[in-house]
């Protein structure tokens, strides 16, 4: 039997380019000019780490929970309506005959929302979200608390995630890793073989 963590976005949907101008949407929209490099700073951060990192940088008077509450209504549309599967993605899961979680540091709702839009939610035991397990995807702790969850070693579980930082944060603890660019260039090598 195989175990896998699943990271969701840029690996399961194809949702990086809402995320990567998020942070400074938010700002914007709040009547401030955000700092140019502000969308790289924050991620590497999970949603609880970027509303401290909003609230401290820019002097906002809302709570870190308003806060994230007003980031995810900016791209909730988004996920119940638009976003789509990262290509091959579906024919890959389909024949891929694993125990599967997903680690992600987006919120669980709008993840469920779009995984049963779009038909693959039925493929996954658990979703661990860095708000649930209060980890970021940068601490060894939180493929720890996805490991624990399948009830596995991580030398047991293979990763899929396209994030360097994530990539080297699980490697370094024993996981085994598969970098996702895109699912149509690995279905066929690891159907034969990660798979029935």
């Amino acid at each position: 039997m195989n175990y896998s963590i699943f990271d969701v976005d840029g690996t399961i949907l194809d949702s990086m380019e809402v995320w990567n101008t998020l942070a400074s949407q938010y700002v914007q929209s709040l009547g401030m000019v955000p700092e140019k490099n502000l969308d790289e700073v924050v991620s590497d951060m999970s949603l609880e780490q970027s509303a401290t990192y909003l609230k401290k940088h820019y002097g906002i008077n809302k709570s870190e929970e308003q806060i994230i509450s007003e980031v995810l209504n900016l791209i909730s549309d988004f996920y119940k309506y638009e976003v789509k599967l990262m290509p091959g993605f579906k024919d890959f899961i389909s024949h891929y005959d694993s125990v599967n979680v997903i680690g992600t540091s987006c919120d669980e709702k709008l993840v469920k929302i779009a995984l049963n839009r779009l038909g693959v939610l039925n493929y996954f035991e658990d979703i661990i979200t860095c708000s649930k397990v209060n980890k970021s995807k940068n601490d060894p702790d939180f493929y720890l608390a996805c490991a624990q969850v399948l009830n596995q070693r991580p030398e047991d579980i293979v990763v899929f995630e396209d994030a360097d930082y994530c990539i080297d944060v699980a490697r370094k603890i024993g996981f085994k890793v598969i970098k996702i660019k895109d699912w149509r260039d690995l279905n066929e090598k690891c159907i034969n073989n990660c798979g029935k």
